[in-house]
């Protein structure tokens, strides 16, 4: 089955939604803001100072200097309110058929996104993310493999640890302001959890990188105020994080993983789940969608992605051969050139 390539004007609006997301995530921290240039083992890394408000810290951390940032930060100094813009946008796009989350995961990425978590480099892993890449690389992905009933954000242990900024509050207060349903599933030690749900069956888990094959049933995410299931693959995933839409509201910025490295972690993944558990087979069909559009549009970053996951060892090789056994032969050939 070949992906209907989404329309130019489509793919211009949401670029467009993306630029103003930047700008209105840095303006929402008020007029008078100072932003600050620090400079770190060579690197340099933007922050900003706004008006101290009593029990918030008085400086945020932005990222590492790029182009874009430094564009993104001129753009918010003098950027006025444009949410009716970017929801006309929102409207408009979901209107094409692009994919959206549902209302209660849409809630919960905009009381993330406000509270700070995608800026402290958090990323949405999963279908969830799958259903902005439709958005991001301008085609239209398949409607039966974006369908889910829960959320799963993931932090890189070594940048919750490293950065110098962190939520005001716990995570878990940060999902009660849009759900006050959800309550924490305790692990083996009823003091820790990387797992919340509400009710009526809808979970929302943290998870983060595998640091050592003994690694303890969870990890401290220092910057996000949670614990988090480590799991093995998942440095591969998050390496190289980028900013996405979701169509929510007046749009909601968030970060996923790069689409290559998304496919070629669900070939693995879907190897190492049980032969019953229906994820499997979502995982290659989202795997062979990504990799349809990647080999239309971005075909270097698609094999890059496939040489280094090979490249780490003799297990890695042997979970794609058999993932890419079962791919459309496409999709095969795609990887394999």
């Amino acid at each position: 089955m070949t992906l209907p390539r989404l329309p130019l004007a489509i793919h211009t609006n949401v670029a467009e939604l993306l630029d103003q997301l930047r700008a209105a995530q840095i303006a929402e921290f008020g007029e008078g803001a100072n932003f600050l240039r620090r400079e770190r083992k060579g690197r340099f890394y933007w922050y900003v100072r706004s008006r101290q408000v009593e029990g918030q810290r008085p400086e945020r951390y932005l990222g590492p200097e790029t182009p874009e940032l430094l564009e993104t930060i001129e753009r918010a100094k003098s950027l006025k309110s444009a949410a009716d813009g970017r929801r006309m946008l929102v409207r408009a796009l979901r209107g094409a058929g692009l994919h959206a989350p549902d209302e209660r995961t849409g809630r919960l990425l905009q009381a993330l996104a406000q509270a700070g978590v995608f800026r402290l480099r958090a990323a949405i892993v999963g279908t969830v993310a799958f259903q902005t890449y439709g958005a991001l690389l301008g085609f239209a992905l398949p409607a039966q493999a974006v369908r889910t009933g829960d959320l799963d954000i993931a932090q890189d242990y070594g940048i919750s640890m490293a950065l110098d900024d962190g939520l005001d509050r716990s995570f878990l207060e940060v999902l009660r302001t849009a759900d006050t349903a959800f309550s924490p599933v305790p692990k083996l030690d009823p003091s820790k959890s990387a797992t919340y749900r509400t009710p009526d069956g809808y979970a929302v888990d943290v998870l983060t990188t595998s640091r050592h094959a003994g690694d303890e049933e969870t990890s401290r995410l220092d910057a996000l105020k949670t614990d988090a299931t480590p799991l093995r693959f998942l440095d591969f995933l998050l390496r190289e994080t980028i900013e996405a839409a979701v169509l929510h509201g007046d749009g909601v910025l968030v970060r996923v993983p790069a689409p290559a490295r998304y496919a070629v972690h669900k070939l693995i993944i879907s190897r190492k789940r049980s032969q019953a558990n229906p994820k499997r087979r979502k995982d290659l069909e989202q795997a062979a969608a990504l990799i349809q559009a990647l080999a239309q549009d971005d075909p270097f970053a698609l094999r890059d992605a496939y040489a280094e996951a090979r490249e780490r060892g003799e297990t890695w090789r042997t979970l794609l051969d058999e993932a890419v056994s079962l791919l459309p032969e496409a999709a095969r050939a795609a990887l394999e050139r």
